[in-house]
């Protein structure tokens, strides 16, 4: 069974509670329909450009844009198929998200199949296979023609991969992005395919952020920072090790420097997204009752509608807020003032209140995130 080495580090902690707050905060902004599909069209886009462009290809961004928009128009070069065939791949990893198809090798096979196809129709890809007598399957250095990489012999393949598929449904209470990072690392390192093992551990790390979650509602790209720093993307999946699996990645080595770049990209990639959708979504028209209220305000409100609380007590609200019984019958006061709480009178004494006609069509997504 695998079972992967690594210790947290401050960084690390950091990146993954940064990480955790900008997709808390993305789920409470309010885009419209037009604006998401945007964004995630253009993800899409630069997970296609980039991933490929990592391996070699050489379209610019423009020109990929161009292939996919007229992808049914004449025959292509190998480039142009290469960016078809990852976008085509998206696609399946989208369409199987949905489904909630499980992780398995036939559905690795099938992804890679994708990925690797040489006309319109893919069928699986099978496993690499026994080399001829004398001949080295490895991953060579393009400028001195020296192994850079020696991955497991092929009859390893199966078990390895069998073995990594296991721990991913049996890793227990492992964050998410670890889990990607991790994965992503373990299946590089089995390289089970002569070719496309790069596009195609990108693309799973991609479906298990996806089906946990962690995709930032389909506007993630990690790709285009692995493109900008690929000397730091390679050393970091290569660690300083020797080429050869089995002096020592066999045994697997502390994983530290590999997870440590990922969360730190993922990260990144992270703040960058919530930062577009938050202009995107100041650049909507507000509710003007909604401008005028204070972080308190909104806190109240949130979670009073979140909760479908239609009698707001104040011992409840004294609990939330972690105050006195006497400071929350001043707020209440203040907010009864202002027309936000109109009060529930038992006798003398008001002890709940409920929501004014005006503050209780407040949509959820027009208050925002709050901490």
């Amino acid at each position: 069974m695998f079972e992967p080495k690594f210790i947290y580090t401050n960084e690390m902690v950091n990146d993954l509670m940064r990480i955790e707050q900008c997709r808390t905060a993305l789920d409470y902004l309010y885009l419209p329909t037009r604006v998401k599909q945007e964004f995630i069209y253009n993800a899409k886009m630069k997970k296609t450009h980039f991933s490929t462009s990592i391996e070699g290809n050489l379209l610019s961004y423009d020109q990929v844009e161009r292939v996919i928009k007229k992808k049914e128009q004449g025959t292509k070069i190998n480039a142009e198929k290469e960016v078809l065939n990852y976008w085509d791949a998206l696609t399946f990893l989208e369409e199987e998200c949905a489904r909630k198809r499980k992780i398995s090798v036939d559905f690795i096979k099938e992804l890679h199949g994708i990925i690797v196809k040489k006309g319109k129709s893919h069928k699986r890809t099978e496993l690499r296979g026994a080399m001829p007598p004398g001949v080295l399957f490895a991953v060579y250095d393009n400028r001195t023609g020296i192994p850079e990489y020696i991955p497991p012999e092929w009859s390893d393949v199966e078990v390895l991969l069998n073995d990594l598929v296991e721990w991913y449904y049996t890793v227990g209470n492992l964050p998410v992005p670890l889990v990607a990072a991790i994965f992503h690392y373990q299946f590089a390192t089995i390289h089970p395919f002569t070719d496309g093992n790069g596009r195609t551990s990108r693309a799973l790390a991609t479906y298990i952020l996806m089906e946990n979650g962690y995709d930032f509602k389909g506007f993630n790209s990690m790709e285009e920072y692995y493109a900008t720093d690929l000397d730091g993307y390679y050393d970091s999946l290569q660690m300083g090790l020797p080429a050869l699996y089995y002096d020592g990645r066999n045994n697997p080595p502390h994983l530290e420097k590999w997870i440590g770049f990922f969360i730190r990209i993922m990260a990144l990639n992270a703040e960058k997204i919530y930062e577009t959708a938050l202009d995107a979504n100041k650049s909507e028209k507000t509710n003007p009752v909604v401008d005028k209220l204070s972080k308190r305000d909104k806190k109240m409100l949130r979670y009073v509608i979140e909760n479908h609380i239609s009698e707001i007590k104040t011992k409840d609200l004294a609990d939330i807020f972690a105050v006195t019984p006497r400071a929350i019958n001043k707020w209440c006061t203040d907010w009864c003032d202002r027309g936000i709480l109109v009060p529930n009178r038992k006798k003398v004494r008001v002890t709940s209140y409920t929501l004014s006609e005006e503050f209780n069509n407040i949509e959820l997504h027009e208050l925002g995130f709050t901490d």
